[in-house]
């Protein structure tokens, strides 16, 4: 979870409210909040509520919860415009905008204005890859706007905190932001101007000095670029709100001559007969609407209205959510089920007991896998459950195998501590779905005699008959690998691990290891 800090007196400064009142409301409401030793607040904000990464929004918040009383923006038609060249397309497609005029920024103001900026880039903006936002001090600067890219040599102009002109490619070899950011961009530099060619931004890099917003700024331009058309406008969204929450008039602005619609609210019909369902309290329709007033939406007739600040309400079940978040979760009386059964121990259970009584440490490690990892161990090929649609090249299929997994978790933890014994449970598919244990043992002394014992202990606790013979394979030092069998089955393999799979993963040090199928 983010977390915001902000003096009390900011908050106070929004809205009348003590201290404790203050903590306890907010940690009800699922912001987990503390007193700093200086006095401050740091409050915990869910991933799924950016809309509160500022101290407006924590205030809009608890002023939604205490009164009852939605948030109502006016948004003005349209009196400035942006054009979208058609050379993003491919670098970085996505802009919105919003202009927010008659704004008073004091200091702490501007504080928190840097402060969100930042935590959305983090979080909704995934470190400024989907989102990176920008906010431009509009008096300096002559509309319209012109959102195009250019070679890195093309423009130049005076980034933030520096004097003197810089282009693109110097900004990304020599600016600190430029270096912490190359790599989100490629050839093609994004770039916003003004009429005059004047550049406002380097989007995701960096602003222009030219439109630094200070204390005597009154009229604020907001820039959003990325690649998410959604998040783009939810970023728009939460910053213009947070303006109008210090008193901003919010105006929409035109993209290649059409409207960019603001702070639309979603529609939703009372959800009264599934609230109570899923939460098991008896709930009538005016008080599912008082509810859900708490949490900022719009009652008319039988419908709910979401403010258009909240990216996460997507379905009829975010707004049960909220209900029961206004309810109070400490409202909710345990109730024993009307059902009874009987415990049993997991199958696996007693091995879980041994392993962890021979000094191993369980782990759990990713299901999905690729074949890249899996040649590195040198996993014997056979069909795979592959992913149709894979987002990540780290992610192409379900493993095979376990053992792959623990060479890497080995090979990340070589300045550990040693020994290292691990130990994992957990599904595999070959291309039959079904479970396997594997156990490793990292340390200068690990051998064949080591893994040998552990998996005889292993094999007795199973009370079947077992049999060790000797088998070779590549994952395996020559000499140093047999299988096991129990009651005439073979059901595994084990040994020490061969030099040259030890260096795939980096290990430095001897590994012994076995996978049993279970």
């Amino acid at each position: 979870m983010a977390q915001v800090n902000f003096p009390f007196s900011d908050l106070k400064e929004l809205i009348p409210i003590e201290k404790e009142e203050a903590i306890e409301s907010l940690t009800m409401l699922g912001f987990p909040t503390e007193e700093l030793e200086n006095g401050d607040l740091t409050v915990e904000v869910t991933p799924n509520r950016p809309d509160a990464l500022c101290v407006e929004g924590v205030a809009r918040t608890l002023r939604f919860y205490k009164t009852g009383k939605c948030a109502s923006y006016a948004v003005g038609k349209a009196s400035i415009s942006a054009v979208v060249d058609k050379s993003v397309a491919a670098v970085r497609p996505e802009f919105g905008g919003a202009v927010v005029r008659g704004i008073s920024i004091s200091d702490s103001f501007l504080r928190s204005l840097m402060q969100i900026q930042e935590k959305l880039h983090e979080t909704l903006g995934r470190k400024r890859r989907k989102v990176a936002i920008g906010m431009h001090d509009l008096d300096k600067v002559a509309p319209p706007f012109r959102y195009f890219a250019c070679g890195k040599e093309e423009v130049s102009f005076v980034p933030l905190d520096r004097k003197g002109k810089m282009t693109p490619l110097e900004i990304l070899l020599r600016h600190e932001k430029g270096m912490a950011y190359a790599h989100l961009v490629g050839d093609m530099c994004p770039m916003i101007e003004d009429k005059n060619g004047n550049v406002l931004s380097f989007p995701p890099i960096i602003n222009g000095e030219l439109t630094r917003v200070t204390p005597e700024t009154k009229n604020v331009f907001i820039d959003v670029t990325g690649t998410s058309a959604d998040a783009v406008r939810q970023s728009v969204n939460i910053i213009a709100s947070m303006l109008a929450e210090r008193g901003g008039r919010i105006e929409e602005i035109l993209i290649n001559g059409d409207d960019y619609p603001l702070l639309r609210e979603s529609k939703w019909p009372l959800p009264v007969k599934d609230s109570q369902r899923l939460l098991g309290i008896p709930l009538d329709k005016t008080e599912v609407a008082s509810l859900l007033s708490k949490m900022g939406y719009r009652i008319e007739g039988d419908f709910a209205y979401a403010p258009g600040f909240r990216a996460d309400i997507i379905n009829e079940v975010d707004l049960i959510e909220d209900v029961a978040i206004a309810y109070g979760f400490n409202n909710f009386e345990p109730k024993l089920p009307e059902f009874s059964s009987i415990g049993h121990q997991d199958a696996d259970s007693p091995y879980h007991e041994l392993l962890v009584g021979l000094g191993f440490d369980e782990v759990m490690s990713w299901t999905l896998s690729n074949q890249k990892v899996e040649g590195k161990a040198k996993i014997p090929a056979s069909a795979a459950v592959e992913i149709e649609n894979p987002l990540t090249s780290d992610f192409t299929q379900f493993r095979r195998a376990i053992l792959p997994n623990h060479l890497s978790i080995l090979g990340e933890s070589k300045s550990e501590k040693l020994p290292i014994r691990i130990y994992e449970v957990g599904p595999i598919a070959t291309p039959e779905e079904g479970d396997a244990l594997c156990i490793a043992s990292m340390h200068p002394k690990a051998d064949f005699s080591e893994i040998k014992g552990v998996v005889l202990s292993l094999a007795e606790s199973t009370g079947k008959a077992a049999e060790v013979k000797k088998e070779e394979s590549e994952t395996f030092l020559k000499g140093r690998c047999a299988a096991l069998y129990l009651d005439g089955n073979r059901v595994g393999l084990f040994g020490e691990i061969a030099p040259d799979v030890l260096a795939a993963f980096g290990i430095e040090q001897p590994v012994c290891a076995a996978e049993i199928e279970l």
